[in-house]
């Protein structure tokens, strides 16, 4: 990683502004927009909530790997 990369992710303010990112896209009124669609015969609900949930998980988990160097 570069060095302002470990600067970003060694900074305690990361782990706030991941939260309410998480927030934010877990929030009800962004949920609802996917309310009611299908993609690929799954409700787009189901989808979102997946592909929300694996990047949080991965920021935490490159947040968590740079504390660590």
């Amino acid at each position: 990683m570069t060095k302002s990369e470990q600067n970003l992710l060694g900074q305690k303010e990361f782990w706030i502004f991941l939260f309410v990112l998480g927030w934010i896209f877990f929030n009800w009124p962004l949920i609802e927009l996917a309310d009611g669609w299908v993609l690929l015969g799954m409700p787009a609900v189901l989808i979102y909530v997946s592909i929300i949930w694996l990047i949080l998980i991965l920021a935490l988990y490159l947040f968590d790997r740079g504390n660590y160097n």
